[in-house]
């Protein structure tokens, strides 16, 4: 028996009503968690191709320095004109580019491009995205050579001789490796940035 004052039909009418608002919260929040999960799966991808990109960068880094500390000392210190062109780690053999261990070079800002002229010429060179440096063996040793859209990986490093007193020589050598498809690429800013001293042998 239906309560005074309230016809069945309107108790019916009530009764779908809170059903239909169920289901379009249950809807909505469905909608909210696939969202939600998508934006999760999107962070762990960039995260995980991030430190991919680092772990590379870390390794480039580290072949450059290795390079760099096993010139040697005596021939690759002198004028750059006196120097053999095993002073040279860039594959670039245009003039100006074989400045071995001398002090100079930049670590920043990004040269994106192979540069004619400046801090960098001598201090950078190049990767391809499989981590070979650029233009390569079989190339021209000039900078037209080195096409930019085949760049991935710009190294950069900088020499600065230390003040000693009466110990042999130190020179500091700092690498920085920028990628192109790195999240930071629009600031400018390195991805690796790795320090090392050189001593005099002698």
């Amino acid at each position: 028996m239906a309560p005074r004052g309230i016809p069945i039909k309107a108790r019916d009418w009530q009764r779908g009503e809170s059903l239909i608002e169920t289901l379009i919260a249950v809807l909505i929040a469905v909608i909210g968690l696939f969202s939600l999960g998508a934006l999760i799966f999107q962070g762990t991808v960039t995260n995980k191709n991030q430190g991919t990109e680092v772990t590379r960068a870390t390794i480039y880094a580290q072949d450059k320095m290795e390079k760099l500390l096993s010139l040697d000392f005596s021939s690759c210190t002198q004028s750059a004109a006196s120097q053999p062109v095993t002073c040279n780690t860039t594959d670039i053999g245009a003039t100006g580019w074989t400045q071995g261990l001398l002090a100079a070079g930049t670590i920043g800002p990004l040269q994106a491009t192979c540069p004619t002229s400046g801090a960098s010429v001598g201090y950078i060179d190049f990767l391809d995205n499989n981590g070979i440096q650029l233009p390569g063996a079989t190339a021209a040793t000039s900078c037209s050579a080195i096409t930019p859209s085949n760049i991935t990986y710009v190294r950069m490093w900088q020499i600065t001789d230390l003040a000693s007193t009466g110990a042999p020589a130190f020179k500091q050598i700092s690498v920085a490796v920028y990628s192109q498809s790195a999240m930071n690429v629009g600031s400018g800013k390195p991805i690796v940035l790795l320090t090392s001293l050189l001593s005099n042998p002698n």
